[in-house]
């Protein structure tokens, strides 16, 4: 097959030897975001592949939001928390870059559910409510050790976004830095466990849900590639240029269609010197290659 990428598969929840692969991608796309990508892509159904770089780490940059919330989740489901709990946000709070919670703040401060500040970081992308559930959940550590013990590996969160953000502009260190980073089987994994019910409780597994159905963020990316009456839930994550190269442009999600058709997908690209309309460029033609 010229110019095509054809990739075998590692052993994981989904990747065997025996799998079948497929291919929607070639070369010419590749190299068109000049960076470096990352791809998994499993139909649930035929157990067909598509995988390129699946086991290199790549900055998640607000991909993150959705495995913190997962794990704010499993808390709520021992007991620890009740996602009806309220948290007081204060200007002093805010994160820069993106913060859209600035205008819901009344005065000084206002009070937010864990509901509220999920959704918010799911749907927004919204780095303050990232970070205060965080700190709600014990740090960036404790975090990670939540979603280990949920059997979730090669996915980790290190910083909040008010000390990742500003160290992401030593782009040269960042690229190669493993801290805050996530494999695309290891992505895909944790979205397989997730949406068969291994992670949460069918209560919480249907707030995450919600908040992924309803990502207002990327609709030019997966989202734009898939055909009527099919939907996604997902995350995005999409980080700063620096002096003409990009931190991180990511989508990742669970597309299902109208016939019970259902894909994992994660999509990532570190170190573009390509536009954005490029690199989501890309992320459709996945989302299309895949549902068809």
């Amino acid at each position: 097959m010229k110019n095509c990428i054809l990739l075998l598969t590692l052993s994981s929840v989904f990747f065997t030897s025996a799998a079948p692969a497929w291919s929607f991608l070639d070369q010419k796309d590749l190299a068109s975001v000049k960076g470096e990508v990352g791809i998994a892509v499993v139909d649930a159904n035929t157990k067909k592949q598509y995988l390129l770089n699946e086991t290199k780490p790549f900055p998640m940059q607000s991909v993150c939001k959705m495995p913190l919330s997962i794990a704010v989740l499993r808390l709520a489901d021992q007991g620890k928390l009740k996602i009806t709990d309220k948290i007081t946000v204060r200007k002093t709070d805010l994160v820069p870059l993106h913060s859209p919670i600035k205008n819901a703040i009344k005065g000084s401060q206002t009070d937010f559910t864990i509901r509220e500040l999920m959704t918010r970081a799911i749907c927004d992308s919204d780095n303050t409510a990232c970070d205060i559930l965080i700190a709600k959940v014990g740090g960036a550590k404790k975090v990670t050790e939540i979603l280990k013990e949920a059997g979730i590996e090669s996915v980790r969160i290190d910083r909040p976004e008010a000390v990742l953000q500003p160290e992401s502009t030593d782009i040269k260190k960042f690229l190669t830095d493993e801290r805050d980073t996530a494999t695309p089987s290891g992505m895909v994994a944790l979205l397989q466990k997730l949406y068969s019910g291994d992670l949460l409780s069918k209560e919480s597994r249907a707030v995450v849900l919600e908040d992924m159905f309803n990502c207002k963020t990327g609709t030019n990316r997966l989202s734009a590639g898939l055909p009527p009456k099919w939907k996604i839930a997902h995350k995005t994550g999409t980080g700063r240029d620096i002096k003409g190269q990009n931190t991180a442009t990511n989508d990742v999600g669970i597309i299902v269609g109208p016939k019970g058709q259902l894909f994992y997908v994660a999509v990532f690209v570190k170190g573009s010197r390509a536009p954005i309309e490029v690199r989501e460029a890309l992320m459709k033609k996945v989302a299309s290659g895949t549902a068809r």
